[in-house]
């Protein structure tokens, strides 16, 4: 009895391994910028990473990979039936999407594909970002930026324009925004350094911590600690639920509200 239960145990064990074996392979796609002010990405699960760069060419490599598959031909063949990843041009844009061809389509027992991206674009385009979920990391980019993320983490640095974002879940972390900054959040911590001009924040839950902000500062809060330090303009504080409030090294008082 013993014996047989040590190989159920192996057999088991072995299948368990094989099933979660992570599975990835690449695809890439590429495009002038010739004649485009934007990129729109429409992408699901994965990371999106974007580097600004002096060329004139939009490169895009994509990371499929999968824990749900235990044989490659069954992964390619799944996410070149169910899984859509192009770029277009349209007017003055391109448009790239990275996701499942129908959102509500049923996979039977699901199985899940992430398409993880590492984007390379000119810095001077403009960006709109819709993301389902996970990291969004972008860099050296000069044109405006536009994200709404239903969850993961979303950093972003040096950035030379207005930046604006919808955020469901996750933490933000921003540093050096040549712009304005409009940030609305659900949940997650959200923190800034050198923003040049102004900042609108409405926040659910999570800190807030701010360092260098060149215009005002405008917060709708629900709940978390609030620090703002080195702010050069005005504190507006519209509405807030609970946890402590810092200005400039003193401490707000509900009274000045």
């Amino acid at each position: 009895m013993k014996k047989i239960a040590l190989i159920s145990a192996i057999t088991l064990v072995s299948l368990s391994a094989i099933s979660g074996d992570n599975m990835k392979f690449e695809r890439s796609l590429e495009m002038s910028k010739d004649r485009l002010s934007a990129v729109e990405f429409d992408v699901g699960a994965g990371s999106l990473d974007i580097v600004g760069t002096t060329g004139d060419q939009i490169r895009i490599n994509a990371t499929i990979e999968s824990d749900d598959f235990r044989d490659m031909s069954d992964l390619i063949e799944a996410f070149e039936d169910k899984m859509i990843f192009s770029i277009e041009r349209q007017s003055e844009y391109a448009m790239v999407y990275a996701k499942a061809k129908d959102s509500k389509m049923s996979w039977g027992k699901s199985k899940n594909i992430m398409i993880n991206l590492e984007v390379e674009l000119p810095r001077g385009m403009d960006l709109v970002i819709d993301d389902g979920s996970g990291s969004i990391n972008i860099e050296n980019i000069d044109g405006e930026l536009n994200i709404d993320d239903g969850s993961g983490s979303i950093t972003l640095t040096d950035i030379g324009n207005d930046v604006q974002i919808d955020d469901n879940s996750g933490s933000i972390k921003i540093t050096d925004v040549n712009g304005n900054l409009s940030i609305d959040d659900d949940s997650g911590s959200v923190d800034m350094k050198n923003i040049t001009g102004t900042v609108d924040i409405e926040d659910g839950s999570g800190s807030i911590n701010a360092k260098g902000i060149g215009g005002d500062f405008k917060v709708d809060d629900g709940s978390g600690d609030i620090n703002v330090k080195s702010l050069a303009g005005e504190f507006i504080l519209v509405d807030d639920g609970s946890g402590s409030i810092n200005v400039n090294g003193e401490k707000w008082g509900k009274k000045r509200h």
